[in-house]
């Protein structure tokens, strides 16, 4: 196992652990000769001088109170858990020393004098206890060695190579602290600031904090970034060079852009920041990304930047979209200006591949024309995505059944509204459906590919004849006939029952300026989703639970929620013969349909910021929690040796 699973199954150890009663008791078998009342042992007074943040700390983390936020969402669950009881039945002794209101904390630094252009850095995660003796004795009961590094701190090991841990008295919310890591290096050289530094940091009210600075991997690294960029280019050229002046070219031109901006990014990120907690008032868990920036000399913040000016909050379209939708997102564009080297490299590169394997000029230029019109939508655009009502009761029971209805379930519908004229898609979309059926195109991939034309699926447009649809409508469609099936579902010679084709369609319908586009495997469906919302019928204005985008000025933002996962778990699940999980859909009390919000801000300035904000409600858990129960029993039920939840024998530190 690798030194950073190590840490991680560590951490999840500590924090499981935490999870006891939220009253200190005193050690096993009470208190112990030479302690004072509060269980720490005797003798000379601890050394508790504050500790300054060492000059290599990376990143902290803290969680402020695991038992009282396990409780919260175990509660809106509904698990009928105590996990109390489960962590005294699986060691009571361990119970009784463990602080359960003191927050689990995690710290990480850079070893400067490690081996090597990049040493491992140094990772700690600590709990609290409220003996120092008292661990010390639990160890030993343990058969695990207690090696006194000075008064008051001791070394804690379970045999040679495994994690270290050492127990030192606190300052903050508990008396002591039970620091681990995985190597005895780690706790060395964080021990100090665990215990008298980090416990006092200033780290925000929210149930978890952790934070990144960026400025020491700057420090540490920014020398070997730039010998990597050096090292790497030769490399690159070496292994994806095609011996073609316009594609090596191209090449070098992307390859150096890329590694140019990878730097000046990593110039310009100040710290990343992660901020989760939760409402119990409101019934919401609230999570926040916060991601600062020290200065703007990259593309990529000065493109977030560009977005930022932009950005309204969720448009006027947005509300326009199907009200049943599962998934429903809006955006901002940026300027086309910022992409033109970006489109002008990779035409570039695509068109210096092709002319390398001989394609004709003709095919080259319709893909280089296409590439250049590609990132070139600047204004708002809203996409929505649902479910379509399955079939599989009535389908035909042909080779290959099961796979065309599994398409056909997957790709549901979506419409995305563009707030760009129509006439500039329904050009893109006619060279692209030329393009396909282009003559040479289709015997280059004969001779190269031995894909015979008749094979290919048949792409096509015609006007739409819908009642209701507006004049201009247009259907593109992608005919994936019955043989296509057959042989997605392992089938080598022809069928003795053919499955009907199936029709991948994309509808474009002008609305004046704007553009709206349906895609689905399901014509009826989509159709349907676009004329209602043409109507004014079932749209996003009469949605529950999505008012607060209304007033998020966001460049991006949107919602989702639980039915659609579950449903294509379900269904990946039954393929493999676990069971009939839709029944187990219809348990959750609000049926999947609760939305999951988020939305994205960008501030300007000399330090620009980006937040991305994520918002849970409780009705969310409720649901996981009455969906969990099935999914966990059929897995067991597949295999016999998945335990249950619980507690294992007897926990052991570390």
């Amino acid at each position: 196992m690798t030194r950073p699973l190590n840490s991680l199954l560590l951490a999840s150890s500590l924090v499981l652990l935490a999870c006891g009663p939220q009253t200190p008791a005193q050690a096993p078998g009470g208190p112990a000769k030479g302690t004072e009342p509060g269980g720490i042992a005797t003798g000379p007074t601890p050394d508790l001088t504050p500790v300054p943040a060492p000059q290599g700390l990376v990143a902290v983390g803290r969680l402020g109170n695991p038992a009282q936020a396990i409780d919260t969402i175990a509660s809106w669950a509904k698990f009928p858990i105590d996990v109390r009881a489960m962590v005294r039945k699986g060691d009571p002794e361990m119970a009784q020393l463990l602080v359960f209101d003191a927050p689990v904390e995690i710290a990480v630094a850079l070893d400067d004098k490690g081996i090597g252009d990049f040493p491992q850095p140094f990772v700690v995660v600590s709990v609290g206890v409220n003996s120092v003796e008292g661990v010390v004795n639990f160890a030993k009961r343990h058969r695990q060695s207690a090696r006194m590094l000075r008064p008051g701190v001791y070394l804690i090991r379970k045999g040679e190579g495994g994690p270290a841990c050492a127990v030192a008295a606190s300052v903050g919310k508990s008396p002591a602290r039970l620091v681990c890591g995985d190597r005895e290096e780690d706790v060395d050289a964080l021990l100090s600031y665990a215990t008298r530094g980090l416990p006092t940091e200033a780290l925000g009210k929210s149930d978890l904090h952790i934070e990144i600075q960026a400025e020491p991997l700057r420090r540490r690294y920014a020398k070997e970034l730039r010998q990597l960029r050096t090292m790497a280019m030769p490399f690159i050229m070496s292994e994806l060079s095609l011996d073609s002046p316009r594609f090596d070219r191209a090449l070098a031109d992307a390859a150096h852009g890329m590694a140019d901006e990878v730097l000046a990014l990593a110039e310009d990120v100040d710290k990343i920041r992660v901020e989760s907690g939760i409402d119990k008032a409101g019934g919401l868990v609230n999570t926040t990304v916060s991601l600062k920036f020290r200065a703007q000399s990259s593309w990529t913040v000065q493109t977030m930047l560009d977005a930022g000016k932009r950005g309204k909050g969720a448009p006027e379209k947005f509300w326009k979209l199907p009200k049943e939708a599962e998934m429903a997102t809006f955006g901002v564009g940026a300027s086309a200006k910022r992409y033109d080297a970006i489109r002008k490299t990779l035409s570039e590169l695509i068109d210096g591949a092709l002319e390398k394997e001989r394609v004709p000029r003709k095919v080259r230029d319709q893909i280089s024309e296409l590439m250049l019109e590609t990132w070139t939508t600047e204004g708002e655009v809203v996409y929505a995505h649902g479910d379509v009502a399955s079939t599989a009761a009535v389908a035909p029971k042909g080779e290959g059944a099961l796979v065309r209805e599994r398409i056909r379930s997957y790709l549901g519908w979506y419409v995305i509204g563009i707030d760009e004229k129509p006439a500039k898609y329904k050009g893109y979309l006619d060279r692209l459906v030329k393009l396909y059926n282009d003559a040479q195109l289709r015997q280059l991939l004969d001779k190269q590919l031995k894909v015979k034309a008749k094979d290919l699926p048949k792409l096509s447009s015609r006007p739409s004849r819908a009642p209701g649809m507006p004049p201009g409508s247009i259907v593109y469609e992608l005919n994936l006939p019955s043989a296509f099936f057959a042989k997605m579902d392992g089938k080598v010679s022809a069928p003795k029952v053919a499955t009907p084709a199936l029709s991948v369609v994309m509808i474009l319908v002008p609305d004046g300026d704007s553009s709206w586009v349906g895609l689905s495997a399901d014509e009826k469906s989509v159709t349907a989703k676009l004329i209602e919302m043409r109507k004014g019928t079932s749209t996003l204005a009469g949605r529950e639970g999505i008012a607060p985008l209304k007033t998020s000025k966001s460049v991006s933002g949107g919602f989702f929620t639980i039915g659609n996962l579950a449903k294509s778990l379900a269904t990946a699940m039954n393929d493999s013969g676990l069971g009939d999980h839709l029944k187990a859909l219809t348990l959750m009390p609000h049926h999947g349909e609760t939305p999951m919000l988020m939305w994205t801000t960008v501030t300007g300035g000399a330090t620009p910021s980006m937040e991305w904000t994520f918002r849970v409600p409780k009705a969310v858990v409720e649901d996981i929690g009455a969906i969990a129960p099935s999914f966990a029993a059929s897995r067991r039920d597949r295999n016999p040796e998945v335990p249950e939840a619980g507690m294992p024998e007897r926990p052991v530190m570390p």
